[in-house]
């Protein structure tokens, strides 16, 4: 069993808030439902029965994957 988490939803005026909460069967559907709400939630964790994370995304995991990515493109001195 894989438990996936979101927080913090991005849009409370139309999306109820509140955090989403789902157990899911396989890992690989835990991954494609963190997936498909990374753009709700600042944070989606899949989590395993143990309370190890085993994946992460959300909009700010992309945010910072942006950011990192870009440090490593700039002009070497």
């Amino acid at each position: 069993m894989y438990r996936v988490i979101g927080l913090a939803p991005i849009d409370t005026l139309t999306w109820p808030s509140g955090p989403l909460w789902k157990d899911c069967e396989t890992l690989d559907e835990a991954r494609d439902l963190a997936d498909c709400n990374g753009d709700l939630y600042a944070w989606v964790y899949v989590y395993n029965d143990a309370g190890e994370i085993l994946y992460e995304s959300g909009s700010e995991r992309q945010q910072h994957g942006r950011i990192d990515h870009s440090r490593g493109t700039g002009p070497k001195t």
